[in-house]
């Protein structure tokens, strides 16, 4: 972490936002506790094949409320197993401020009409929890 809590230090200082990946709960909430702008949570078991469940809905919930406890001004995304547009309601109704999709949109039968049908859902989702 000394690593990271130097770049984060330079990237303040210089006033660029800071953005930091995290595997897990326990993650979170040591990288919140360096204070980046932006914390993105991703499982690996998830990253480009998985798929969500209730576990990692309830993550969703956890680890918001882990980061906010901790500092809450850093914006929470959730991101791996984002396979549709469904997958992009779930994770913003669940309480994310934010998610992220690669391989649910490049492996798509149709790219463009699956970026459409998850922008569509975080619209959405966040009309129906704002």
């Amino acid at each position: 972490m000394d690593a990271l809590q130097r770049t984060m230090k330079r990237a303040d200082e210089v006033e660029l936002a800071t953005m930091v990946c995290a595997d897990n709960l326990e993650d979170a909430a040591a990288i919140a506790m360096l204070e980046p702008n932006i914390i993105i949570a991703e499982s690996p078991e998830l990253i480009g094949m998985g798929k969500r469940g209730d576990d990692d809905r309830r993550a969703i919930v956890k680890i918001n409320q882990i980061v906010w406890n901790i500092n809450p001004k850093i914006l929470v995304l959730h991101g791996a197993g984002i396979s549709c547009g469904q997958d992009v309601y779930d994770v913003i109704a669940g309480g994310a401020q934010g998610t992220g999709s690669t391989s649910g949109i490049v492996l798509a039968k149709d790219p463009f009409a699956m970026l459409e049908e998850m922008i569509s859902s975080v619209r959405a989702a966040w009309d129906k929890t704002h």
